[in-house]
């Protein structure tokens, strides 16, 4: 889940959450990159068939619980940037990776943000509606409205450039009176987080089979074309609800998967992305039924899988870094990236192939770098993420002296 910067002073286990019982979560300090420190810890030694397994030079044995989360979250923000580092290249000319790549770019990382969100919001499913407006709902459509705002002055202030490709101009005053119905191109995943748990826990009394199966039934509808509501928004809200219900009603299931991950059951799951990956590339066949969701179904499974293995090794901890500054990354990197497009359309226009591959993976570096030091400085000002009424308050000490106002 892409999670809110750290401004909250616990967090919840996800694997006590009981969506169809009373909640059982314990709450544990968090760490700094969001995670939930456990009992009993010890870095460098992990045990195997009763004996002791050392960590060496380029992997670490012992992780914290669900240390394959944040990796998860990085590998996928990346593919989010380069999806759309592609779109807009190639909306200013610049070629680079064949078009149809994008079809295999959307099966893994939006899929995978939201199981990730319903593992760790399925406690909300116990709530009561006013608990789960102001602790769920209101800071999801508070950052999405805040973030809309920032999105409408930018491309208001920086002339010639739109940020939507298809869809009413990012300046035009209806894309921002209009927000709360027709989410847009750039921030529909922040909407979806709410409209997803509202969902969700409306439909909670729903045996759990039977409410996955109506949001797989809808996913394909959407991704099969057989519904269309001609907003970028609405059509991956309605493909995608299925990944966030399932992670909700079926997170113990999941983590305990995860950690029972096996190599035949790795292999099993590339073998079949890789033939759904193969049918979307190589013929038109997107219109075929529960074809893009299996491919997806594969992607998230094999995502998570290589997820355990590889965020084991230490050259690789950067990635799980991204992953939890995947918000932020998600928030700002279209900032850096359309203005950045723009320029370079205006200054190479058409190049080669492999000169726009280049291109495409220098602008995803730079994208990501830049996102991550403007998530720096934006943080610091906690109402841009933070409903301002849910700021946590320094408590004054008995003999602490009230803070007097300074004249600038």
């Amino acid at each position: 889940m892409l999670t809110l910067p750290h401004y909250r002073e616990k967090c919840e286990v996800a694997s006590e959450d009981r969506p169809n019982g009373r909640a059982g979560g314990r709450s544990r300090p968090c760490q700094p990159d969001g995670g939930c420190a456990s009992a009993g810890f010890r870095a460098g030694t992990s045990h195997e068939n009763g004996r002791p397994v050392q960590s060496s030079r380029w992997i670490e044995v012992e992780q914290r619980p669900r240390a394959w989360v944040n990796f998860a979250k990085g590998v996928a923000i990346v593919l989010v940037v380069l999806y759309h580092v592609t779109l807009y290249l190639q909306h200013e000319g610049i070629l680079g990776l064949p078009n149809r790549i994008k079809l295999v770019l959307e099966l893994f990382p939006m899929p995978v943000f939201f199981l990730i969100a319903g593992l760790f919001g399925a406690r909300a499913m116990t709530w009561s509606l006013r608990n789960l407006w102001m602790r769920r709902l209101w800071p999801v459509l508070y950052l999405y409205l805040v973030w809309s705002v920032i999105r409408f002055l930018f491309y208001l202030v920086v002339p010639g450039l739109s940020g939507e490709i298809g869809e009413l101009p990012a300046s035009h005053p209806l894309s921002l009176a209009l927000v709360l119905v027709w989410p847009s191109s750039s921030y529909w995943f922040i909407y979806a987080l709410a409209v997803f748990a509202f969902a969700a826990w409306a439909m909670r009394a729903l045996p759990g089979w039977l409410h996955v199966l109506i949001a797989a039934t809808i996913s394909t509808a959407f991704t099969a074309g057989l519904l269309n509501t001609h907003n970028v928004g609405w059509n991956r809200v309605g493909a995608l609800y299925v990944f966030y219900v399932f992670g909700a009603l079926y997170a113990r299931q999941v983590f305990g998967a995860v950690s029972r991950v096996s190599v035949p059951r790795t292999f099993a799951t590339a073998a079949v992305l890789v033939a759904v990956s193969a049918v979307l590339l190589l013929l038109p066949a997107r219109w075929l039924p529960f074809l893009v969701l299996v491919g997806q179904a594969s992607a998230v499974v094999l995502g998570v899988l290589l997820s355990a293995y590889l965020v084991k090794l230490r050259p690789l901890r950067f990635v799980s870094t991204l992953g939890a500054e995947s918000l932020q990354i998600y928030l700002l990197h279209l900032f850096i990236i359309v203005p950045s497009a723009a320029l370079l359309g205006l200054a190479v226009g058409g190049v080669s192939r492999p000169v726009g591959v280049a291109m495409q993976f220098a602008l995803v570096a730079a994208a990501i770098a830049l996102s991550l030091l403007l998530s720096r400085l934006t943080t610091r000002v906690r109402w841009l993420y933070v409903p301002p009424t849910r700021l946590p308050r320094r408590r004054r000490q008995p003999d602490e002296p009230k803070a007097v106002p300074q004249v600038q």
